[in-house]
């Protein structure tokens, strides 16, 4: 639903639902979500939230990104 929203709206998306990783997130970041909500995943590990941004941080100096607004939206052409 992301990649369908974020061409129709103009204000921020919080992507939500299924983020475990942090390629999870950033598959939500890249189809167009500015932030992302991790709830269930809590209940299996509490650190999932560090791990998630620990993961995003490497993505990010490993391709060059200097903030995730940058990679908001990429996935579309």
């Amino acid at each position: 639903m992301v990649w369908q929203t974020y061409k129709k709206i103009s204000i921020p998306i919080i992507g939500m639902g299924g983020i475990l990783t942090a390629a999870d997130a950033l598959e939500f970041i890249l189809a167009g979500a500015t932030a992302v909500s991790i709830g269930t995943a809590l209940f299996v590990d509490p650190y999932i939230p560090a791990k998630v941004i620990e993961g995003i941080e490497t993505y990010m100096a490993e391709e060059g990104f200097g903030s995730v607004a940058e990679m908001v939206g990429l996935a579309h052409p």
